[in-house]
C-alpha cells in the first residue's frame, strides 16, 4: 500500500514537474515574440516623428520663402509704380470714369501712399487743396490764440476753438482719405468714412457758434437749435458708417444727406433774420455767401461739371472734386470772418452796456 502511495506520488510530481517546465518555456516564447514587437513599433513611431518634424520644417521654409518673395513683389511694384487707366483700375478704385489717365494703382503700403503726395496723379490736387486748408487754419488758430484780447471771455475761446477743431478736423480727414485711398478696399472704406464723418464735425462745428452769437440773449431758443443740429449730426454719421455710402452709385444719397445737415440752418437763419440786431445784419450776409459756397460746390461735385463736358481732359486740374474743395476752404473762411464779426459785435454791445 505504501509502495503504490509512494510511486503514484511520483508520477503526480514528475508531471506536475513537466506542465510546469513547458508553461515556463511558453511564457519566454512569447516574451521574445513581444520584444521585437516593441522595438519595431518603438521605431516605427521614431521614424514618423523624424517625418513630422521634416514635414513641418519644409512648411514653414516654403512659407517663409513665400512671404519674403510677395514682399519682394510688392516692394518692387509700390516703389516703381506708375499712374495707370482708369480701365486698368480694380473695382473698388473706380470712382470717375470721365478721369480716363492719371490714376494711383493700389499701393499697399501707407508710406509710399503718403509719398505719392509728392508725385502728379488724379489725387493730387484733392490731397494738396484740403492739406494746405488743414494748415492754414491750424496756423489760424494758433494765431487767434495767441493774439486774443483780454476781454474776450472763456466761452469766447470756446466758441472759436470749436469752429477752429471742427474745420482743421474735416480737411485733415478729407487729406488721409485721398492720400490713403489707393491703399487697399478695406484701408480704403475705413478712410471714406473717416472723410464723411469730418464734413458732419465740421457743419456742427459751424453751427455751434453761430447760433450761440445769433441766439446770445435767447439761451432758450439756442438750446433747442442747437440739440437739433446734434441730432442730425448723430443721424449723418451713423450713415456714413454704413460700408456701402462710401459707393460711387450712392454719391447723390451722400450729397443729399450733407445737403440736407447743412440747410437745416435754414430755420434758425430765418428766425435769426426776423429778430436780428442791424449790426448783424453783415454776418447774416456772410453766411448766406458760404452756404452758396457749399452748395455751389456740392452741385459741382455731384454732376461731375467740367470732366463731364471734356472726358479725359481734366485728369490732373480742375476737376470737379478739386472745385469742391476749394470752395469748402473759401466758405469755412468766410464763416469765421462772419464769427468774428458777431464776436467783436457782442463785445462791444456788453461794454457800451457796462
Amino acid at each position: 500500500m505504501q509502495t503504490e502511495l509512494s510511486s503514484t506520488t511520483d508520477i503526480l510530481v514528475d508531471t506536475t514537474g513537466d506542465d510546469l517546465h513547458q508553461h515556463m518555456r511558453s511564457m519566454s516564447d512569447d516574451v521574445m515574440i513581444i520584444k521585437p514587437e516593441v522595438k519595431t513599433h518603438r521605431r516605427t513611431a521614431s521614424l514618423r516623428q523624424r517625418l513630422e518634424n521634416a514635414e513641418q520644417l519644409v512648411h514653414k521654409f516654403v512659407t517663409e520663402a513665400e512671404q519674403v518673395a510677395e514682399q519682394a513683389v510688392i516692394k518692387l511694384c509700390t516703389e516703381a509704380w506708375h499712374v495707370c487707366h482708369f480701365n486698368a483700375l480694380p473695382k473698388w478704385l473706380q470712382d470717375n470714369d470721365f478721369l480716363h489717365r492719371g490714376h494711383r494703382p493700389p499701393l499697399p503700403s501707407f508710406w509710399v501712399c503718403f509719398k505719392s503726395i509728392f508725385r502728379l496723379h488724379t489725387e493730387t490736387g484733392n490731397i494738396w487743396t484740403h492739406g494746405l486748408g488743414a494748415v492754414l487754419f491750424l496756423c489760424l488758430f494758433v494765431y487767434t490764440f495767441i493774439t486774443f484780447k483780454d476781454h474776450y471771455t472763456y466761452v469766447d475761446r470756446l466758441m472759436l476753438a470749436i469752429y477752429f477743431c471742427g474745420a482743421i478736423t474735416c480737411l485733415s480727414f478729407s487729406t488721409v482719405f485721398h492720400t490713403c485711398s489707393c491703399h487697399s478696399r478695406e484701408v480704403s472704406k475705413f478712410c471714406s468714412k473717416l472723410d464723411y464723418c469730418g464734413i458732419s464735425i465740421q457743419i456742427i462745428g459751424s453751427m455751434i457758434p453761430a447760433l450761440y452769437y445769433g441766439f446770445y440773449d435767447n439761451h432758450a431758443m439756442y438750446l433747442t437749435y442747437i440739440t437739433f443740429g446734434v441730432i442730425l449730426c448723430i443721424i449723418s454719421i451713423v450713415i456714413s458708417l454704413w460700408d456701402k455710402f462710401g459707393e460711387p452709385k450712392f454719391r447723390p444719397l451722400r450729397t443729399a444727406v450733407f445737403l440736407a445737415f447743412g440747410l437745416s440752418n435754414v430755420i434758425p437763419g430765418i428766425h435769426w433774420f426776423i429778430v436780428l440786431d442791424s449790426h448783424l445784419f453783415s454776418s447774416f450776409l456772410l453766411f448766406i455767401l458760404q452756404g452758396l459756397l457749399y452748395i455751389i460746390g456740392a452741385l459741382l461735385y455731384v454732376v461731375r461739371i467740367p470732366e463731364r463736358f471734356f472726358p479725359g481732359k481734366c485728369d490732373y486740374w480742375f476737376q470737379s472734386h478739386q472745385l469742391f474743395h476749394i470752395l469748402v476752404v473759401l466758405a469755412a473762411i468766410v464763416h469765421l470772418n462772419g464769427i468774428n464779426g458777431m464776436v467783436e459785435m457782442r463785445l462791444n454791445v456788453n461794454q457800451l452796456s457796462i
